[in-house]
């Protein structure tokens, strides 16, 4: 290739090859010595390279689109989880003693933050999105940092305090209604507060290209398309399946209406 006299050889001995600017990857005409989208200026070897056809514009959407796998991924996460929120059923019907039900309450609220950043840092995605096929990357397309798994999950980790303080009180109190977690307007506030979260983070997914939520934004972090994990897909969903139906062979005693 360093022999090659003129264009025209170079396109002869690339064959079906074409031409594409070194810096940016636009097609070039077969006698180009700069580019016209960059204006890189090469010369004729460097002009001519066999890489394959750059991603159309299609392409490039598609791999971003990803709103109703994460919507996907987030109910299954919800099932992966689904034996432990089982065992706290099971716990908080079957005793009243602050020396088991305090540590449980702190494991309780724990685990959920820890699956997420523990598998976004370690494989990044959890096993929701596995199943789903999409990963978390960086903005540069490198691997997620403890840094930021931690802030893509930051708002429910401020939360994780007042939550524990709430139960605690309560559970010392001798008030074990509804988780300790109040009486059913608190119950309800709370589910409205995440409710309106949930809706937040989803219209700020629909109103740009890359389908960042709010705390994409706030992690630096962009989420992409891959294959499923269909056999992961499968497994998850007979416990999402369960998670409906278990509870209801279990004993519920301390979950108290209102008005």
């Amino acid at each position: 290739m360093s022999n090659i006299g003129d264009i025209s050889e170079v396109h002869y001995t690339l064959g079906s090859f074409m031409a594409w600017c070194p810096n940016c990857g636009s097609e070039l005409s077969g006698d180009a010595t700069k580019c016209s989208s960059c204006g890189a200026i090469f010369g004729l070897t460097s002009a001519w390279r066999p890489l394959e056809i750059p991603p159309t514009d299609t392409a490039e959407r598609d791999k971003y689109r990803t709103f109703w796998r994460r919507v996907g991924a987030m109910f299954l996460d919800g099932a992966a989880l689904a034996p432990f929120a089982w065992l706290d059923q099971f716990i908080w019907n079957h005793t009243s003693q602050p020396f088991v039900l305090l540590p449980w309450a702190a494991f309780e609220l724990l685990i959920g933050p820890a699956y997420e950043v523990g598998f976004v840092v370690a494989y990044g995605q959890t096993l929701g999105k596995m199943a789903c096929g999409v990963r978390i990357f960086d903005l540069d397309g490198k691997s997620v940092s403890p840094k930021q798994a931690v802030f893509r999950h930051i708002v429910p980790i401020l939360f994780v305090p007042y939550f524990g303080f709430l139960q605690a009180q309560n559970i010392l109190g001798g008030h074990l209604a509804n988780r300790a977690m109040g009486d059913f307007s608190t119950f309800l506030i709370l589910f409205l507060v995440w409710l309106g979260w949930v809706l937040l983070e989803a219209t700020t997914m629909l109103t740009n290209k890359k389908r960042r939520a709010i705390h994409d934004f706030i992690a630096g972090t962009v989420v992409i398309r891959e294959g499923p994990r269909m056999t992961l897909l499968w497994w998850l969903l007979a416990l999402l399946v369960l998670s409906f139906i278990v509870p209801h062979f279990m004993v519920e005693g301390n979950i108290v209406g209102g008005t």
